[in-house]
């Protein structure tokens, strides 16, 4: 079993989106544009507990330390899925509409050639705010949001989750300082991971099936 958003669209528009973005992937392919998918994620500053292999019984279990989890950070991504080239900005602050602003710009910024970026993001409020919307237009970067409640559609995802299982996972990180620091060394070195990373977005997006109500019901009959 596994959860899905409950209000996420039919397979119909899913695909469309999946249709044009395969059109704006061609064009990135033949270099005649960027593309690249964004998100931030936060990272709560306690022990992520992964998975391993046991024998039956408490004998051998794997027995890590907490902390308080009061702590956080936002790192804010940007994946190229053809060059594979990462733009981040890490911050102890929430992503807003002034974040995103400082984010534009780091991209453009990474990106000097002037060529047209297409940038795939979802329907956060901060994305679509006018300050930011204008900086996009100013620099070039067309903002292209994905279907409503489609995590599925936005590649970065998957990164997030790499970054956890590679940076995070079943490790202890007595102070915030060193939680940071982990994080930031997995960005800034994200090309040691090349050759995953790349067998991580060959994958095509995948669709998710609309939540049936009426198996849902049937668990219970």
């Amino acid at each position: 079993m596994r959860g899905i958003p409950g209000n996420a669209p039919n397979e119909a528009v899913q695909a469309s989106f999946v249709e044009e973005y395969n059109g704006i992937k061609a064009r990135a392919d033949k270099g005649d544009i960027h593309l690249l998918f964004f998100d931030p994620t936060h990272q709560v500053h306690n022990t992520i507990f992964g998975k391993c292999w046991q024998k039956r019984g408490a004998e051998g279990t794997l027995v890590l330390p907490s902390n308080t989890g009061r702590k956080r950070i936002s790192i804010l991504g940007a994946m190229n899925p053809i060059s594979l080239q990462f733009t981040s900005i890490i911050t102890e602050d929430n992503c807003d509409q002034f974040m995103m602003q400082e984010m534009l710009k780091q991209i453009r910024i990474e990106y000097s050639d002037h060529k047209q970026i297409i940038m795939i993001l979802d329907n956060a409020s901060y994305n679509h705010a006018y300050s930011v919307r204008d900086l996009a237009e100013e620099l070039n970067i067309q903002l292209k949001f994905l279907p409503p409640y489609c995590p599925n559609l936005n590649l970065i995802e998957r990164l997030w989750k790499f970054m956890k299982k590679k940076a995070l996972s079943s490790i202890y990180f007595p102070t915030f300082l060193d939680f940071i620091s982990a994080i930031s060394n997995f960005c800034v070195q994200i090309e040691n991971y090349d050759s995953e990373l790349k067998r991580l977005f060959g994958k095509n997006l995948k669709l998710l099936k609309r939540f049936s109500i009426t198996a849902y019901h049937n668990l219970d009959t």
